[in-house]
């Protein structure tokens, strides 16, 4: 699905409506999570856990059926986020994008959360949430660093961010927030995830010299914002995320 192209739903789900509401959700969960997704106001589970993150709105939580996952309520940022908190406007509803742009980026190979559900509350304009199968045991890159007992630890972490964000760009999927905290690790340090495609693109091919810039340095600032003296992300880390990087895309980073 090209990121201007028409919307489609992806194999493998279902869409389910109501007046007001829509939801595209895996086929096998429609039964299960249908009547949750399409109450007129989407209600967290009693067990809920909230998830820090940058806006505060998204939950950890076990749905209908035992499944377990993260939701993320669409909430706006920057200015007009001051001023609408909730509200879209458009006739491509953002969660359906990323629900579609999530599954063409993992059938390419990216290791990306797997989107369960997206939902639309009304029409022109709109509310949303994107409930994703939650990552057992992971934690944002930024933690994982934190908490790493030693250089070899750092490194190893380093070193995984480097392979799936070298996956991400061999993919062509252009992520549009990539920052540490839209990279999980777990917490062993077996593995990598992205997470939160919205606003994403796909490209045709890998991404180019300055698509790959552009994404380095957006991942950069994240990093100073996060740790401005360089405590934690040392020459280790950023020699372990070279590594990685390469070993994945066949080529160095240059960063």
């Amino acid at each position: 699905m090209p990121a201007d192209g028409p919307l489609m739903l992806p194999s493998g789900y279902t869409l389910l409506a109501t007046a007001s509401v829509r939801a595209a959700v895996r086929a096998d969960l429609a039964a299960t999570l249908g009547p949750w997704l399409l109450a007129p106001v989407l209600v967290p589970p009693a067990d809920a856990e909230p998830i820090a993150s940058g806006r505060g709105s998204a939950y950890r939580a076990v749905l209908p059926g035992g499944v377990r996952a993260v939701v993320r309520p669409y909430r706006r940022g920057g200015l007009l986020g001051h001023v609408v908190h909730e509200t879209y406007l458009g006739w491509r509803p953002r969660p359906l994008r990323e629900l579609a742009l999530t599954v063409e980026a993992r059938r390419r190979g990216v290791a990306a959360a797997e989107v369960l559900a997206a939902r639309v509350e009304g029409r022109l304009a709109y509310r949303g949430a994107l409930v994703t199968a939650e990552v057992p045991g992971a934690v944002p890159l930024i933690e994982a660093l934190r908490a790493a007992p030693d250089a070899a630890t750092r490194r190893h972490l380093g070193a995984l961010a480097g392979s799936v964000v070298a996956a991400l760009h061999t993919a062509g999927v252009l992520h549009a927030d990539l920052n540490l905290t839209n990279i999980l690790v777990g917490a062993d340090g077996g593995g990598a995830t992205v997470i939160d495609l919205d606003r994403g693109r796909l490209l045709a091919g890998r991404l180019g010299a300055r698509a790959r810039r552009q994404s380095l340095r957006r991942l950069l600032r994240s990093a100073r914002a996060l740790d401005p003296a360089g405590r934690v992300i040392d020459r280790t880390v950023r020699a372990g995320f070279r590594e990685g990087y390469a070993r994945v895309a066949g080529r160095p980073c240059g960063c």
